[in-house]
C-alpha cells in the first residue's frame, strides 16, 4: 500500500531573535503560518531497507530520511521503507520544505507501524531532527520558542499571501552569523506581524535581495514580511482579489522569481491528525 501526503510550507509572520544560547543555536520567539504550497510523498512499506528519492539536489542531510530512520529505531522496528519526495517547496528560501518532510514522514510512517507513539514523543523526536520539525507536526498558526521546538497554538485568520521566491538560497546560518556580526542586539519586545530581526542581515549577506523586498514592499496589503532568514518575501491580504492582483503584478515586474498566491493551512500535512 502506498501512502501520499502533501506536506505544507510556512511563513513566519514575525520573528524575533532574542539571544544566542551555549549550544550555538539562537533563542527565537515567532508567530508562525502553515501554508498550501507543498511537497507530495509517497511512503510504501515493501523491501528490506529504507530508501528516500527526491526530485531536487539537496546540499545537506535529507531530514525525511532521517525521521523515518530514527522513528524505526525508536519503535524496533525491522521494516523496508521506500520514499519518493516530489518537491513543491522552494529550496533555501525560508519556507521549511525539509523540516515539513520530515514531520510528515513521521506522523504517517507511525501510523503505519502500530502502536501509535504519543504525540509528545513525536515532538521530541522531531525536535532532534530539526528546530522547524515541532511547528509542523502541531501545523496551522503557532508560536515558536527556544530554537524552534517550543510550540504554542495561536488563533488564525482567514488571509491571503502573496509570496515572492527570488532566485536566491539563503544559508540560515549564514544570516544568523551576520545578525552576530552586527552586534546580536537582542530584544524580547513583542514582534509586531511583519517584523524580522534577520531581514536586515539577510538583505546584507545578499544585496541582490533588495529589488525583491522593494517589490513585495509596494503592492500593499495589511502587512508584508520576509520567512525565516529569506529569501521569500510576503504581502497578506483581506481577500482573494487583492492578492490575486498582487501576484499579476509582482509576476510582471520579477520574471526571474517563482510568485504564488497562498492559503493558511490548518495542519503540517493533509494525510495528518491533529493534537
Amino acid at each position: 500500500m502506498t501512502v501520499r501526503v502533501r506536506a505544507f510550507a510556512k511563513l513566519n509572520l514575525s520573528l524575533r531573535v532574542v539571544g544566542r544560547r551555549e549550544d550555538g543555536y539562537h533563542e527565537i520567539v515567532s508567530d508562525v503560518q502553515t501554508i498550501d504550497l507543498a511537497d507530495r510523498i509517497e511512503i510504501e512499506l515493501r523491501g528490506a531497507d529504507l530508501r528516500v528519492e527526491n526530485d531536487l539536489p539537496l546540499s545537506g542531510p535529507d531530514l525525511a530520511e532521517r525521521a523515518a530512520a530514527v522513528l524505526l529505531e525508536h519503535k524496533d522496528a525491522e521494516l523496508g521503507v521506500s520514499i519518493r519526495i516530489c518537491k513543491g517547496i522552494p529550496v533555501g528560501a525560508g519556507l521549511g520544505g525539509g523540516s515539513s518532510d520530515a514531520a510528515a514522514v513521521l506522523t504517517t510512517l507511525d501510523r503505519l507501524t502500530p502502536p501509535r507513539l504519543p504525540f509528545e514523543t513525536l515532538c521530541s523526536i522531531g525536535a532532534g531532527i530539526g528546530s522547524d520539525v515541532s511547528l509542523f507536526l502541531h501545523g496551522g498558526r503557532v508560536r515558536m520558542g527556544g530554537r524552534g521546538e517550543r510550540v504554542s497554538r495561536r488563533l488564525g485568520t482567514a488571509v491571503w499571501f502573496a509570496l515572492v521566491v527570488p532566485p536566491v538560497h539563503c544559508d540560515t546560518a549564514s544570516i544568523y552569523a551576520r545578525w552576530d556580526a552586527r552586534g546580536g542586539d537582542a530584544s524580547t519586545d513583542e514582534p509586531a506581524l511583519g517584523e524580522n530581526d534577520l531581514l536586515e542581515p539577510a538583505l546584507e549577506t545578499h544585496p541582490e535581495l533588495i529589488p525583491y523586498h522593494e517589490a513585495v514592499a509596494s503592492v500593499g496589503g495589511v502587512y508584508q514580511g520576509m520567512s525565516g532568514s529569506g529569501s521569500t518575501f510576503y504581502a497578506t491580504f483581506d481577500d482573494a482579489r487583492a492578492a490575486e492582483r498582487a501576484r499579476i503584478e509582482l509576476d510582471e515586474r520579477l520574471p526571474d522569481a517563482a510568485v504564488f498566491v497562498c492559503r493558511p493551512t490548518t495542519l503540517g500535512h493533509n494525510g495528518g491528525e491533529r493534537p
